[in-house]
């Protein structure tokens, strides 16, 4: 069964923040595989590994999610700034 991701790329979204989103999706990806794995460890280094792993894989979604927000900060300023420096709530 295919997940449906909540992290769409919108046409108005520029190339840099596309690629920032379409690798947030590989590395959610690679993370379920990882508890996945971790799931089916039975040795304690493979299971230490997997952690480690997990870890990493968590801080890299961190990250991403930090740049992708401040990436989308900068735009709706600069849609803001564009608007006149009022911005529209709708």
């Amino acid at each position: 069964m295919k997940r449906i991701s909540p992290i769409r790329g919108r046409q108005s979204d520029g190339p840099a923040l596309l690629e920032l989103k379409t690798s947030l999706q590989e590395t959610q990806s690679a993370l379920s595989s990882a508890y996945t794995a971790f799931d089916y460890a039975s040795d304690p280094e493979l299971t230490e590994a997997c952690i480690f792993e997990i870890r990493s894989l968590q801080a890299r979604m961190n990250y991403l999610v930090r740049q992708i927000k401040e990436l989308e900060l900068c735009a709706a300023t600069a849609v803001t700034a564009r608007a006149g420096g009022r911005a529209r709530w709708t």
